[in-house]
């Protein structure tokens, strides 16, 4: 089965990282354990910079990545997070092969 994925690219302000991991990492076990159509949330930080983070969110399809965004969790997440946050690119994926 071909799934959807996103890319996400986060740049936070500094002196932010400890705390916006946190809820990171509370948000992508939420995601994983709560929300059977979303397969996978790898949350990596980038070794030469801990300002800079990438998550790799894998769903069955667009609209269980859609469903995901409406979540008591994510909207959470988003609420103590936002203000953290001096960019946030995410990239929409289909896999192929």
């Amino acid at each position: 089965m071909n799934h959807f994925a996103v890319i996400v690219s986060i740049r936070l302000k500094p002196g932010t990282t400890e705390d916006f991991c946190s809820h990171i990492i509370k948000n992508a076990a939420a995601s994983r354990r709560d929300e059977p159509d979303c397969h996978r949330f790898d949350v990596v930080v980038a070794e030469d910079d801990n300002h800079q983070l990438y998550f790799y969110e894998e769903y069955t399809d667009a609209a269980a990545f859609e469903a995901h965004r409406n979540t008591s969790h994510y909207e959470t997440f988003r609420r103590a997070t936002d203000d953290m946050v001096l960019e946030r690119v995410v990239k929409r994926c289909n896999h192929i092969g």
